[in-house]
């Protein structure tokens, strides 16, 4: 079974966009916020596809996060719920999180986020989840450097 999830990790690696290595993810788990820090597995998972986290180890795996933080972070990418991403612009002062005016996101339907968000043997489906809505991501110029969202 592990050489199954290593594989899989590896190949949803590969399908990355060599434009996205480097990038600053924010993950959120739930909308209150909790968010996926880099020592979750959601944030090694994330860290194996050669992405950053906004979340530092620090605040812990799945830490609640002032939504004030997040503002201050400016994720290059933001990753949630469909629901909870559509209603994040309407989110006291997200509307300028440089992320959701690029379109620099990833909205998971119920049950492929269902799949992210629970640690096991499905790891390496998770992924190839996320790595293919990576790939789908519109290419802007401003979406060119690692870090561009957050000046």
């Amino acid at each position: 079974m592990w050489s199954t999830i290593e594989r899989q990790l590896a190949d949803a690696a590969a399908r990355v966009p060599a434009t996205l290595r480097g990038r600053r993810v924010y993950f959120e788990v739930d909308a209150t916020p909790y968010a996926a820090g880099s020592g979750s597995f959601i944030g090694e998972t994330l860290l194996r596809l050669g992405l950053g986290n906004v979340v530092p180890p620090a605040l812990g795996p799945f830490p609640r996060l002032n939504p004030e933080y997040v503002l201050r972070a400016q994720p290059d990418i933001v990753m949630a719920l469909q629901r909870n991403l559509a209603e994040m612009p309407g989110r006291p002062g997200w509307a300028s999180l440089q992320a959701l005016q690029r379109r620099q996101t990833c909205g998971f339907a119920s049950a492929p986020y269902d799949v992210l968000v629970r640690p096991g043997p499905r790891m390496g489906e998770a992924a190839l989840l996320l790595a293919d809505c990576l790939a789908a991501l519109p290419v802007s110029a401003a979406s060119a450097k690692p870090g561009a969202g957050s000046r």
